[in-house]
């Protein structure tokens, strides 16, 4: 089986469209390995969404891979009443969430979005590590510019299959 670190690595080859030749010491070992052992997804992800009077969601990479997401359609993922369920994620998928993180700019986003003027409301957070790229922004009823918030969202919503995340 390969590592996490190490598919990592050739999923950053391939985004940044290395040439076969720049790749040729790892081509034999990928093509020794069964095309669903080798997992592109990131070291880390885990993200939320909700506040105290409406309905919560959060989704965290595990260890075997697989999303954990829950759901609780009252107040925040940790109160009672909460619904877990485990996702298989194809490498297409994790592929097509990469590049809907590129585009949303989620690189370059504040580590903090906070509006003062509200105390209650809609609170959301972003941790996401890959080999070449991380990040971790948090908000309080406020999000980054440009729509970029809202392609991330969208982006999470279609890795999880469809299953709510808003």
């Amino acid at each position: 089986m390969i590592s996490r670190p190490f598919s990592s690595i050739l999923f950053a080859a391939f985004l940044t469209g290395c040439s076969k030749s720049s790749t040729t010491t790892t081509d034999s070992v990928t093509n020794s390995i069964a095309s669903e052992e080798i997992v592109i997804h990131p070291d880390t992800f885990e993200s939320s969404i909700g506040g105290f009077l409406g309905a919560s969601f959060r989704v965290e990479l595990q260890s075997d891979g697989l999303l954990l997401y829950q759901h609780n359609p009252e107040t925040f993922t940790s109160a009672p009443g909460t619904k877990s369920q485990r996702i298989k994620v194809t490498v297409d998928q994790w592929r097509d969430f990469r590049k809907a993180l590129n585009e949303a700019n989620v690189w370059t986003w504040k580590k903090d979005y906070t509006n003062p003027n509200v105390s209650d409301g809609t609170q959301w957070d972003l941790r996401i590590k890959y080999t070449d790229a991380s990040v971790i922004s948090i908000g309080s009823n406020a999000f980054p510019p440009n729509r970029d918030f809202e392609r991330f969202r969208a982006a999470v919503v279609k890795l999880l299959g469809g299953h709510e995340f808003q």
